[in-house]
Protein backbone atom coordinates (compact mmCIF):
# COMPACT_ATOMS: atom_id res chain seq x y z
CA UNK A 1 0.00 0.00 0.00
CA UNK A 2 1.42 3.35 -1.02
CA UNK A 3 2.24 5.61 1.89
CA UNK A 4 1.55 9.32 1.68
CA UNK A 5 4.12 12.08 1.46
CA UNK A 6 4.32 15.28 3.47
CA UNK A 7 2.78 18.33 1.79
CA UNK A 8 2.91 21.97 2.84
CA UNK A 9 -0.16 23.59 4.31
CA UNK A 10 -2.14 25.92 2.05
CA UNK A 11 -1.25 29.52 2.81
CA UNK A 12 -4.86 30.44 3.51
CA UNK A 13 -4.88 28.20 6.58
CA UNK A 14 -1.67 29.33 8.21
CA UNK A 15 -3.18 32.13 10.26
CA UNK A 16 -5.89 29.88 11.65
CA UNK A 17 -3.77 26.91 12.63
CA UNK A 18 -0.41 28.38 13.53
CA UNK A 19 -1.63 28.57 17.14
CA UNK A 20 -1.51 24.77 17.46
CA UNK A 21 1.11 24.99 20.21
CA UNK A 22 -0.60 27.74 22.17
CA UNK A 23 -3.56 28.09 24.46
CA UNK A 24 -5.94 29.69 21.94
CA UNK A 25 -9.36 28.36 22.86
CA UNK A 26 -12.99 29.38 22.77
CA UNK A 27 -14.86 28.14 25.79
CA UNK A 28 -18.57 27.56 25.16
CA UNK A 29 -21.36 25.42 26.46
CA UNK A 30 -22.15 22.47 24.23
CA UNK A 31 -25.47 22.29 22.42
CA UNK A 32 -26.87 19.99 25.08
CA UNK A 33 -26.24 22.57 27.78
CA UNK A 34 -23.31 20.83 29.42
CA UNK A 35 -20.34 22.91 30.41
CA UNK A 36 -17.73 21.12 28.38
CA UNK A 37 -15.15 23.24 26.65
CA UNK A 38 -15.36 23.45 22.87
CA UNK A 39 -11.81 23.37 21.60
CA UNK A 40 -10.95 25.95 18.95
CA UNK A 41 -8.46 24.72 16.34
CA UNK A 42 -7.35 22.01 18.73
CA UNK A 43 -8.33 18.89 16.77
CA UNK A 44 -5.64 19.31 14.16
CA UNK A 45 -7.43 17.54 11.33
CA UNK A 46 -8.51 19.09 8.04
CA UNK A 47 -12.25 18.66 7.81
CA UNK A 48 -12.73 19.96 11.36
CA UNK A 49 -14.22 23.03 9.72
CA UNK A 50 -15.89 24.50 12.79
CA UNK A 51 -12.75 24.20 14.92
CA UNK A 52 -14.20 22.07 17.70
CA UNK A 53 -13.10 18.74 19.15
CA UNK A 54 -14.59 16.34 16.60
CA UNK A 55 -15.57 15.84 12.97
CA UNK A 56 -19.29 15.50 12.34
CA UNK A 57 -22.25 16.78 10.34
CA UNK A 58 -21.69 20.37 11.52
CA UNK A 59 -18.44 20.38 9.57
CA UNK A 60 -20.20 19.05 6.47
CA UNK A 61 -22.73 21.90 6.68
CA UNK A 62 -19.88 24.43 6.66
CA UNK A 63 -18.12 22.77 3.72
CA UNK A 64 -21.35 22.85 1.73
CA UNK A 65 -21.84 26.52 2.66
CA UNK A 66 -18.32 27.32 1.43
CA UNK A 67 -19.09 25.59 -1.86
CA UNK A 68 -22.38 27.51 -2.10
CA UNK A 69 -20.60 30.82 -1.41
CA UNK A 70 -22.45 31.69 1.78
CA UNK A 71 -19.27 31.13 3.78
CA UNK A 72 -15.64 31.61 2.73
CA UNK A 73 -12.54 29.45 2.90
CA UNK A 74 -10.74 32.37 4.56
CA UNK A 75 -13.21 32.12 7.44
CA UNK A 76 -13.10 28.33 7.61
CA UNK A 77 -9.66 27.21 6.37
CA UNK A 78 -10.03 23.65 7.65
CA UNK A 79 -12.97 23.24 5.26
CA UNK A 80 -10.28 22.46 2.67
CA UNK A 81 -10.40 18.82 3.67
CA UNK A 82 -7.90 17.51 1.10
CA UNK A 83 -5.50 20.48 1.32
CA UNK A 84 -5.60 21.37 -2.39
CA UNK A 85 -6.46 25.05 -1.90
CA UNK A 86 -10.06 24.69 -3.07
CA UNK A 87 -13.33 23.44 -1.59
CA UNK A 88 -15.48 21.30 -3.86
CA UNK A 89 -17.22 17.94 -4.16
CA UNK A 90 -13.95 16.09 -3.53
CA UNK A 91 -13.83 17.65 -0.07
CA UNK A 92 -17.43 16.64 0.57
CA UNK A 93 -16.68 13.04 -0.39
CA UNK A 94 -13.58 12.85 1.81
CA UNK A 95 -15.34 14.53 4.72
CA UNK A 96 -18.19 12.02 4.57
CA UNK A 97 -15.64 9.23 4.86
CA UNK A 98 -14.12 10.99 7.88
CA UNK A 99 -17.54 11.40 9.48
CA UNK A 100 -18.15 7.68 8.94
CA UNK A 101 -14.67 6.91 10.33
CA UNK A 102 -14.10 4.77 7.26
CA UNK A 103 -11.05 2.52 7.38
CA UNK A 104 -8.43 3.40 4.78
CA UNK A 105 -9.44 7.06 4.55
CA UNK A 106 -6.67 9.56 3.91
CA UNK A 107 -6.52 12.07 6.77
CA UNK A 108 -4.77 15.42 6.39
CA UNK A 109 -3.16 16.31 9.73
CA UNK A 110 -2.05 19.83 10.60
CA UNK A 111 1.22 19.85 12.57
CA UNK A 112 4.72 21.36 12.56
CA UNK A 113 7.60 20.83 10.16
CA UNK A 114 11.32 20.75 11.00
CA UNK A 115 11.42 24.55 11.06
CA UNK A 116 8.48 24.88 13.43
CA UNK A 117 6.16 26.12 10.69
CA UNK A 118 2.68 24.79 10.07
CA UNK A 119 2.43 21.97 7.58
CA UNK A 120 -0.04 19.27 6.58
CA UNK A 121 0.85 15.58 6.41
CA UNK A 122 -1.20 12.67 5.11
CA UNK A 123 -1.82 9.52 7.15
CA UNK A 124 -4.18 6.61 6.74
CA UNK A 125 -7.10 6.19 9.15
CA UNK A 126 -7.00 4.51 11.57
CA UNK A 127 -3.38 5.27 12.33
CA UNK A 128 -1.33 2.20 13.21
CA UNK A 129 2.30 1.18 13.71
CA UNK A 130 3.67 4.44 15.08
CA UNK A 131 7.06 5.24 16.60
CA UNK A 132 7.08 8.09 19.14
CA UNK A 133 10.28 9.95 19.97
CA UNK A 134 10.81 11.58 23.35
CA UNK A 135 8.94 11.26 26.63
CA UNK A 136 6.94 14.41 25.86
CA UNK A 137 5.47 12.68 22.79
CA UNK A 138 5.48 9.12 24.03
CA UNK A 139 3.27 9.84 27.04
CA UNK A 140 0.60 11.75 25.05
CA UNK A 141 0.48 8.73 22.73
CA UNK A 142 -0.14 6.51 25.74
CA UNK A 143 -2.59 8.95 27.37
CA UNK A 144 -4.73 8.57 24.23
CA UNK A 145 -4.55 4.80 24.96
CA UNK A 146 -2.51 4.40 21.80
CA UNK A 147 0.22 2.21 23.33
CA UNK A 148 -1.30 -0.79 21.57
CA UNK A 149 -0.40 0.83 18.24
CA UNK A 150 3.25 1.56 19.05
CA UNK A 151 5.43 -0.56 16.77
CA UNK A 152 8.73 0.73 18.11
CA UNK A 153 10.23 3.23 20.53
CA UNK A 154 13.63 4.81 20.90
CA UNK A 155 13.66 4.65 24.69
CA UNK A 156 11.32 3.73 27.54
CA UNK A 157 12.51 5.06 30.89
CA UNK A 158 9.46 4.73 33.13
CA UNK A 159 8.35 1.19 33.85
CA UNK A 160 4.90 2.05 35.19
CA UNK A 161 3.96 5.21 33.27
CA UNK A 162 4.98 3.62 29.96
CA UNK A 163 3.76 0.09 30.71
CA UNK A 164 0.95 0.31 28.13
CA UNK A 165 3.41 0.32 25.22
CA UNK A 166 2.65 -2.78 23.16
CA UNK A 167 4.58 -5.84 24.30
CA UNK A 168 5.44 -6.47 20.65
CA UNK A 169 6.93 -3.00 20.13
CA UNK A 170 10.61 -3.03 19.21
CA UNK A 171 13.16 -1.20 21.34
CA UNK A 172 15.15 0.81 18.79
CA UNK A 173 17.85 1.54 21.37
CA UNK A 174 18.03 5.31 21.29
CA UNK A 175 18.12 7.61 24.31
CA UNK A 176 16.06 10.40 25.85
CA UNK A 177 18.04 13.12 24.12
CA UNK A 178 19.47 11.58 20.99
CA UNK A 179 18.80 9.15 18.18
CA UNK A 180 22.09 7.53 17.27
CA UNK A 181 22.83 6.39 13.74
CA UNK A 182 22.43 2.81 14.95
CA UNK A 183 19.01 3.59 16.45
CA UNK A 184 17.93 5.30 13.23
CA UNK A 185 19.08 2.27 11.27
CA UNK A 186 16.92 0.13 13.56
CA UNK A 187 14.01 2.45 12.84
CA UNK A 188 14.34 2.17 9.06
CA UNK A 189 14.81 -1.60 9.37
CA UNK A 190 11.58 -1.82 11.36
CA UNK A 191 9.74 0.05 8.61
CA UNK A 192 11.14 -2.32 5.98
CA UNK A 193 10.18 -5.37 8.05
CA UNK A 194 6.62 -4.15 8.49
CA UNK A 195 6.39 -3.24 4.81
CA UNK A 196 7.41 -6.80 3.89
CA UNK A 197 4.85 -8.37 6.22
CA UNK A 198 1.85 -9.47 4.12
CA UNK A 199 -0.45 -9.19 7.15
CA UNK A 200 0.27 -5.45 7.47
CA UNK A 201 -0.83 -2.78 5.00
CA UNK A 202 2.41 -0.90 4.47
CA UNK A 203 5.21 -0.14 6.93
CA UNK A 204 5.23 2.43 9.71
CA UNK A 205 2.15 4.65 9.86
CA UNK A 206 4.00 7.68 11.24
CA UNK A 207 6.84 8.88 13.42
CA UNK A 208 5.57 11.07 16.27
CA UNK A 209 7.97 13.79 17.43
CA UNK A 210 7.91 16.41 20.16
CA UNK A 211 9.36 19.60 18.69
CA UNK A 212 11.86 19.95 21.54
CA UNK A 213 13.63 16.94 20.02
CA UNK A 214 13.38 18.01 16.39
CA UNK A 215 17.16 18.41 16.09
CA UNK A 216 17.34 14.61 15.96
CA UNK A 217 15.31 14.62 12.75
CA UNK A 218 18.11 15.96 10.59
CA UNK A 219 17.67 16.98 6.97
CA UNK A 220 19.13 13.63 5.92
CA UNK A 221 16.76 11.73 8.20
CA UNK A 222 13.85 13.78 6.91
CA UNK A 223 14.94 12.64 3.46
CA UNK A 224 14.82 9.05 4.67
CA UNK A 225 11.27 9.57 5.92
CA UNK A 226 10.14 11.11 2.65
CA UNK A 227 11.79 8.37 0.60
CA UNK A 228 10.06 5.69 2.66
CA UNK A 229 6.76 7.57 2.73
CA UNK A 230 6.69 7.81 6.54
CA UNK A 231 4.85 10.96 7.67
CA UNK A 232 6.17 12.92 10.64
CA UNK A 233 3.55 14.28 13.05
CA UNK A 234 5.23 16.90 15.20
CA UNK A 235 3.83 19.11 17.98
CA UNK A 236 5.32 21.19 20.79
CA UNK A 237 3.84 18.63 23.13
CA UNK A 238 6.10 19.48 26.08
CA UNK A 239 3.87 22.51 26.62
CA UNK A 240 0.87 21.57 28.78
CA UNK A 241 -1.72 23.05 26.43
CA UNK A 242 -0.13 21.66 23.28
CA UNK A 243 0.00 18.27 25.01
CA UNK A 244 -3.79 18.41 25.26
CA UNK A 245 -3.98 19.09 21.52
CA UNK A 246 -1.63 16.18 20.89
CA UNK A 247 -3.68 13.69 22.89
CA UNK A 248 -6.93 14.84 21.26
CA UNK A 249 -5.53 14.60 17.72
CA UNK A 250 -3.78 11.26 18.22
CA UNK A 251 -6.91 9.86 19.83
CA UNK A 252 -8.90 10.77 16.73
CA UNK A 253 -6.31 9.24 14.44
CA UNK A 254 -6.13 5.96 16.38
CA UNK A 255 -9.92 5.82 16.37
CA UNK A 256 -12.44 3.90 18.43
CA UNK A 257 -12.07 4.12 22.19
CA UNK A 258 -8.88 6.15 21.71
CA UNK A 259 -10.95 8.93 20.15
CA UNK A 260 -13.37 8.79 23.07
CA UNK A 261 -10.45 9.01 25.50
CA UNK A 262 -8.88 11.92 23.63
CA UNK A 263 -12.10 13.92 23.83
CA UNK A 264 -12.57 13.24 27.57
CA UNK A 265 -8.92 14.07 28.21
CA UNK A 266 -9.10 17.36 26.33
CA UNK A 267 -12.48 18.54 27.56
CA UNK A 268 -11.50 17.92 31.18
CA UNK A 269 -8.33 19.93 30.57
CA UNK A 270 -10.01 22.89 28.93
CA UNK A 271 -12.65 22.99 31.66
CA UNK A 272 -9.77 23.19 34.14
CA UNK A 273 -8.12 26.04 32.24
CA UNK A 274 -11.44 27.88 32.17
CA UNK A 275 -11.75 27.42 35.93
CA UNK A 276 -8.26 28.83 36.48
CA UNK A 277 -8.98 31.79 34.22
CA UNK A 278 -12.33 32.48 35.86
CA UNK A 279 -10.92 32.43 39.39
CA UNK A 280 -7.98 34.68 38.48
CA UNK A 281 -9.79 37.08 36.15
CA UNK A 282 -9.87 39.88 38.71
CA UNK A 283 -6.19 39.56 39.65
CA UNK A 284 -4.34 42.56 38.27
CA UNK A 285 -1.16 41.93 36.29
CA UNK A 286 0.96 43.59 38.95
CA UNK A 287 -0.51 41.27 41.59
CA UNK A 288 0.09 38.03 39.74
CA UNK A 289 2.52 35.50 41.15
CA UNK A 290 5.96 35.52 39.55
CA UNK A 291 7.77 32.28 38.90
CA UNK A 292 11.06 30.81 37.74
CA UNK A 293 10.93 27.33 36.25
CA UNK A 294 13.72 24.79 36.57
CA UNK A 295 14.30 21.28 35.29
CA UNK A 296 16.82 18.50 35.90
CA UNK A 297 17.22 19.86 39.43
CA UNK A 298 19.56 22.80 38.78
CA UNK A 299 18.83 23.87 35.21
CA UNK A 300 17.06 27.22 34.86
CA UNK A 301 14.50 27.48 32.09
CA UNK A 302 14.57 30.39 29.66
CA UNK A 303 11.50 32.45 28.79
CA UNK A 304 10.59 30.34 25.75
CA UNK A 305 10.77 27.02 27.59
CA UNK A 306 7.58 24.98 27.52
CA UNK A 307 7.77 24.81 31.30
CA UNK A 308 7.42 28.60 31.39
CA UNK A 309 4.57 28.71 28.91
CA UNK A 310 2.74 26.09 30.97
CA UNK A 311 3.13 28.09 34.18
CA UNK A 312 1.78 31.16 32.40
CA UNK A 313 -1.29 29.14 31.40
CA UNK A 314 -1.65 28.28 35.10
CA UNK A 315 -1.96 31.99 35.86
CA UNK A 316 1.55 33.08 36.74
CA UNK A 317 3.84 35.68 35.26
CA UNK A 318 7.31 34.68 34.11
CA UNK A 319 10.04 36.31 36.19
CA UNK A 320 11.95 36.81 32.94
CA UNK A 321 9.32 39.38 31.92
CA UNK A 322 9.88 41.31 35.16
CA UNK A 323 13.66 41.23 35.49
CA UNK A 324 15.71 42.14 32.42
CA UNK A 325 18.95 40.93 34.02
CA UNK A 326 17.48 37.47 34.56
CA UNK A 327 16.00 37.46 31.06
CA UNK A 328 19.31 38.33 29.40
CA UNK A 329 21.21 35.78 31.52
CA UNK A 330 18.93 32.81 30.91
CA UNK A 331 18.19 32.89 27.20
CA UNK A 332 18.44 29.19 26.43
CA UNK A 333 15.74 26.58 26.83
CA UNK A 334 17.61 25.49 29.96
CA UNK A 335 20.89 26.63 31.49
CA UNK A 336 22.77 24.78 34.21
CA UNK A 337 23.52 26.82 37.32
CA UNK A 338 27.25 27.47 37.42
CA UNK A 339 27.31 27.96 41.19
CA UNK A 340 25.10 27.84 44.27
CA UNK A 341 24.89 31.63 44.03
CA UNK A 342 23.38 31.61 40.54
CA UNK A 343 19.96 32.80 41.74
CA UNK A 344 21.18 35.04 44.56
CA UNK A 345 20.22 38.25 42.75
CA UNK A 346 16.67 37.10 42.09
CA UNK A 347 15.31 36.36 45.55
CA UNK A 348 12.25 38.55 44.98
CA UNK A 349 10.68 35.90 42.77
CA UNK A 350 7.52 34.45 44.33
CA UNK A 351 7.77 30.76 43.38
CA UNK A 352 10.32 28.38 41.88
CA UNK A 353 8.71 25.49 40.02
CA UNK A 354 11.10 22.60 39.47
CA UNK A 355 9.90 20.07 36.90
CA UNK A 356 10.99 16.54 37.70
CA UNK A 357 10.00 13.33 35.91
CA UNK A 358 9.05 10.73 38.53
CA UNK A 359 7.54 7.34 37.77
CA UNK A 360 4.59 6.15 39.83
CA UNK A 361 3.27 2.91 41.28
CA UNK A 362 5.17 3.59 44.52
CA UNK A 363 4.78 2.36 48.08
CA UNK A 364 4.59 4.82 50.98
CA UNK A 365 8.21 4.04 51.85
CA UNK A 366 9.34 4.57 48.24
CA UNK A 367 7.52 7.89 48.11
CA UNK A 368 9.20 9.02 51.33
CA UNK A 369 12.62 8.08 49.94
CA UNK A 370 11.90 9.80 46.61
CA UNK A 371 10.81 13.01 48.34
CA UNK A 372 14.03 13.14 50.32
CA UNK A 373 16.22 12.17 47.38
CA UNK A 374 14.60 14.82 45.18
CA UNK A 375 14.87 17.61 47.74
CA UNK A 376 18.43 16.74 48.79
CA UNK A 377 19.61 15.58 45.35
CA UNK A 378 23.38 15.44 44.97
CA UNK A 379 24.57 17.53 42.02
CA UNK A 380 28.24 16.61 41.60
CA UNK A 381 28.90 16.97 45.31
CA UNK A 382 26.51 19.80 46.10
CA UNK A 383 22.99 19.29 47.38
CA UNK A 384 20.07 20.99 45.63
CA UNK A 385 19.35 22.58 48.99
CA UNK A 386 22.56 24.59 48.57
CA UNK A 387 21.42 25.92 45.20
CA UNK A 388 17.98 26.79 46.55
CA UNK A 389 19.00 27.75 50.10
CA UNK A 390 17.32 31.16 49.83
CA UNK A 391 14.22 29.74 48.19
CA UNK A 392 13.30 26.60 50.14
CA UNK A 393 9.95 28.05 51.23
CA UNK A 394 9.26 29.06 47.61
CA UNK A 395 10.44 25.85 45.92
CA UNK A 396 8.12 23.12 44.63
CA UNK A 397 8.71 20.03 42.50
CA UNK A 398 5.99 18.87 40.09
CA UNK A 399 6.01 15.50 38.34
CA UNK A 400 6.57 16.17 34.65
CA UNK A 401 5.10 12.80 33.61
CA UNK A 402 1.58 13.77 34.66
CA UNK A 403 -1.14 14.80 32.20
CA UNK A 404 -0.82 18.43 31.12
CA UNK A 405 -3.95 19.54 32.97
CA UNK A 406 -2.77 17.92 36.18
CA UNK A 407 0.55 19.77 35.96
CA UNK A 408 -1.36 23.02 35.43
CA UNK A 409 -3.45 22.31 38.52
CA UNK A 410 -0.40 21.80 40.73
CA UNK A 411 1.27 24.88 39.23
CA UNK A 412 -1.85 26.92 40.02
CA UNK A 413 -1.78 25.60 43.59
CA UNK A 414 1.93 26.45 43.93
CA UNK A 415 1.30 30.04 42.82
CA UNK A 416 -2.14 30.70 44.31
CA UNK A 417 -2.51 28.32 47.24
CA UNK A 418 -5.31 30.31 48.84
CA UNK A 419 -7.39 30.05 45.67
CA UNK A 420 -6.42 26.56 44.52
CA UNK A 421 -5.96 24.17 47.41
CA UNK A 422 -3.79 21.06 47.41
CA UNK A 423 -6.98 19.01 47.72
CA UNK A 424 -8.33 20.69 44.59
CA UNK A 425 -5.18 19.83 42.63
CA UNK A 426 -5.26 16.27 43.95
CA UNK A 427 -8.87 16.11 42.76
CA UNK A 428 -7.77 16.94 39.21
CA UNK A 429 -5.27 14.08 39.35
CA UNK A 430 -8.03 11.82 40.63
CA UNK A 431 -10.24 12.85 37.69
CA UNK A 432 -7.57 11.68 35.26
CA UNK A 433 -7.04 8.45 37.17
CA UNK A 434 -10.79 7.80 37.06
CA UNK A 435 -11.25 8.54 33.34
CA UNK A 436 -9.37 5.40 32.33
CA UNK A 437 -6.28 6.68 30.59
CA UNK A 438 -3.96 3.67 30.64
CA UNK A 439 -0.72 5.19 32.01
CA UNK A 440 -2.57 5.89 35.27
CA UNK A 441 -4.35 2.55 35.35
CA UNK A 442 -4.39 1.14 38.88
CA UNK A 443 -2.84 4.25 40.45
CA UNK A 444 -4.10 6.20 43.46
CA UNK A 445 -3.19 9.47 45.10
CA UNK A 446 -1.05 7.36 47.41
CA UNK A 447 1.05 5.77 44.66
CA UNK A 448 1.83 8.91 42.62
CA UNK A 449 4.27 11.50 43.92
CA UNK A 450 2.84 14.50 42.11
CA UNK A 451 4.01 17.44 44.19
CA UNK A 452 6.77 18.21 46.68
CA UNK A 453 7.17 21.35 48.76
CA UNK A 454 9.05 22.13 51.97
CA UNK A 455 6.21 20.80 54.10
CA UNK A 456 6.18 17.54 52.14
CA UNK A 457 9.94 17.22 52.63
CA UNK A 458 9.80 17.94 56.35
CA UNK A 459 7.06 15.35 56.80
CA UNK A 460 9.13 12.77 54.92
CA UNK A 461 12.18 13.44 57.08
CA UNK A 462 10.15 13.04 60.25
CA UNK A 463 8.44 9.83 59.07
Amino acid sequence: MEKKMTTMIAAVAVVAVVLVAGAFVILNNDDDGTKNAAIASQLQIRGNANDDYTIDGKDLDIVNDVIAGTKTLAEYPLADVNNDGDVNDADVSLLKDLIDRKDGTTVYVVCLDRNGDSTTVQVTYPLRNVVPYGTNMQLPTLYANGGQYVAGYFVSSYDTAEASISSTARNLEGSQRSISDAAWSNFTALDAALDADPSISGGLGAILVDYSGIAQITEKRMGDLNAAGIPMICYESADATAEITTVLTLGFLFGGECETMGVKYAQTAWNLIKEINDKLKDVKDEDKTSYICCTMYIYICGASSSFNTSATTAGGVAYASLNSDFNSTYTKNSTKMTSVEALSKFTDVDVIINNRSMDWGLTAEEIKDLVIDTWDHDNSGKSSTEYFAKFLDKLVYIDNLLPGAVKLAYMAHAMYGDTFSREWADGVLQDYIDMGTLPLNGQTLGTVLAYIDLSTYNDAVKA
